[in-house]
């Protein structure tokens, strides 16, 4: 498990899992990232029961006011999903503090983030920020 302890992936249950995928005006579609994302769902967890919610965007990594990036922060937050699916870090968002707003509130949910992009997992990213904000601006830094 990547994120804290608590809800996320349970095999008794069905979970609510989450695909997020955003693209530019020039790479239309997330149709391409769907298959990759399940395989890379099962791959974390095996074969589990799971009903699926796709949000997506069309637009700027930089762009906090995503439409259907702040649906999913909202019900993420109101405990209605339990993991999400996406490529990786960069494809939640560009602005390094729309990322970690957005981990922080998986994290706090205990909801996983699983990456089909190994090399730019989300969860890795974020414990590298927060291992580097505690070192250089002390446990205070991570509230």
């Amino acid at each position: 498990m990547h994120g804290g302890e608590g809800s996320m992936v349970i095999p008794e249950r069905v979970n609510q899992v989450a695909y997020y995928y955003r693209t530019t005006h020039r790479d239309h579609g997330y149709e391409k990232y769907i298959e990759p994302g399940k395989t890379a769902l099962e791959e974390q967890y095996g074969a589990v029961k799971k009903k699926e919610h796709f949000f997506w965007d069309e637009g700027s990594g930089a762009d906090g006011s995503r439409k259907e990036f702040l649906q999913l922060m909202e019900e993420i937050k109101k405990g209605h999903i339990h993991v999400v699916v996406t490529r990786d870090a960069a494809m939640i968002a560009r602005d390094w503090k729309q990322f970690l707003e957005f981990m922080k509130i998986c994290d706090r949910a205990n909801v996983d983030v699983v990456s089909i992009s190994k090399e730019a997992d989300a969860w890795e990213q974020y414990s590298r920020i927060r291992q580097f904000m505690k070192d250089y601006f002390g446990e205070e830094a991570l509230a």
